[in-house]
């Protein structure tokens, strides 16, 4: 989930529907020019009870800890410590206590990995391992919803409010789900709008390696995936797979005018939040709301608000996957490095993309949160569509100078024709349970 800071000298130019077209144009950057960037979500878990840590029993502790520690600097909300940035790094907190790493936008996949280590290293070093377990899985196991507490960020209280008059798992979705989300670059609005194309048509395929939700309130539920099923039922204004979107070819414009149609899920004059009342960005652009017109960091902080399973800003951001232990966690970029930084990778992967229409994405991705890699699509087990994904990623990691390694925890995955949420012990108690998703070690 993005992180927004207060801050002063924010522009109050109000901006025009063309300037809004011109905001993704001038994200354009050439090929040399690309980066890959990550978001690692995790939760701290008592290791005695495997209860979610919320943000007053320890989260605040531990952001206070790394500032202390390791030369993070430290940004307040409501008079809390809810963010740490050292260079273009962030350390933030997600609604119920999770904690998030974005990492600085690097050239390779190595600097990637060798930035969570350092992440995993500081965090040991600041938590006690006989009481804290940092767990990667879709959904929190052991806590349920109404027994986590939400945190105090301004932000997450207004989605609080918001988002339980629109879906039944708006609170679940913010306080028990974390997932790995990664950016790329693109070099032109045609290459936006086919990264984008494959990202939604192909998400599904890349979600079931990476399956990792079958526990939720200490009980198995009826999916592999949990999260997928609790992100199913989100607020359809701003969530989903834009399945009109991909009805035909995608552009900056077409993007902006699904985007400008999403009510307000809250406002900023650059220093506080308050609620939206009840407008779309359309509405807010064209009639103003309070005698004042949207200004360029109104569309920043929209933009955030957009919960699709991929989107635009001035670069492209895959949302899906659930998150998952090392080593496996660092095969979500790699997947989609693989597939959309090499062109050749690409035109396949779009080729790929054919044999899955817009129509079928919701029944597929709802299959696969059931049933992961055994989930079938036009009759073919989901394991040989992500078999076919996986090639394609490896021959484009290749062109690239990648190290390939990355993928050898999914194709472990792919051998054994199972998603991680399969891989669980059945029964067993906290600790067991804590090993199937821990992460213990570094990942190299």
């Amino acid at each position: 989930m993005s992180t927004h800071l207060p801050g002063t000298g924010v522009d109050d130019t109000p901006v025009t529907e063309r300037d809004l077209v011109e905001y993704f144009h001038e994200g354009s950057k050439p090929t040399p020019a690309w980066r890959v960037g990550a978001e690692f979500e995790k939760f701290a878990l008592d290791r005695g009870t495997g209860q979610q840590i919320g943000f007053d029993a320890g989260i605040e502790g531990v952001l206070h800890a790394l500032a202390t520690h390791f030369a993070w600097e430290p940004h307040t909300e409501a008079g809390r410590l809810t963010t740490l940035t050292r260079g273009r790094s962030t350390v933030s907190v997600e609604p119920g206590g999770q904690l998030e790493l974005s990492t600085a936008p690097t050239a390779r996949l190595s600097e990637l990995r060798a930035e969570f280590e350092t992440h995993l290293h500081e965090l040991r070093a600041v938590t006690d391992p006989a009481k804290v377990a940092w767990v990667a899985a879709g959904v929190t196991p052991f806590s349920a919803v109404e027994d986590i507490p939400l945190n105090p960020r301004p932000r997450h209280r207004l989605m609080a409010e918001y988002l339980p008059t629109r879906c039944p798992h708006g609170l679940h979705m913010m306080k028990a789900t974390a997932s790995t989300q990664v950016t790329f670059d693109y070099k032109s609005e045609a290459d936006a709008g086919r990264k984008l194309a494959v990202a939604l048509k192909l998400g599904p395929v890349v979600n079931a390696l990476f399956a990792n939700a079958p526990l939720y309130a200490g009980r198995r539920t009826e999916f592999v995936s949990f999260r997928g099923h609790i992100w199913h039922n989100m607020d359809p204004d701003r969530s989903g797979l834009l399945t009109d979107l991909l009805a035909d070819e995608i552009t900056f414009d077409r993007w902006v005018q699904f985007v400008l149609d999403v009510p307000l899920l809250l406002l900023t004059d650059g220093e506080s939040l308050k609620p939206a009342p009840g407008a779309t960005f359309r509405e807010f652009l064209h009639k103003g709301i309070d005698g004042r017109h949207p200004t360029r960091h109104d569309w920043d902080v929209h933009l955030s608000t957009v919960f699709t399973e991929a989107r635009l800003k001035r670069f492209m951001e895959v949302r899906g996957a659930d998150a998952t232990p090392a080593p496996l966690v660092l095969a979500v970029p790699a997947v989609w490095k693989g597939l959309l930084y090499d062109a050749a990778a690409l035109a396949a992967a779009t080729d790929l993309a054919g044999n899955f229409t817009p129509e079928e994405l919701r029944p597929l991705s709802e299959a696969i949160a059931r049933r992961g890699m055994r989930a079938e699509h036009r009759g073919i087990p989901l394991a040989r569509w992500c078999h076919e994904v996986t090639a394609i990623a490896d021959t484009g990691l290749k062109r690239q100078g990648e190290d390939v390694t990355f993928l050898e925890p999914v194709r472990e995955l792919l051998d054994a024709g199972r998603s991680p949420g399969e891989m669980w012990p059945r029964g067993g108690d906290v600790a067991q349970l804590l090993g199937a998703v821990e992460y213990t070690g570094l990942l190299s």
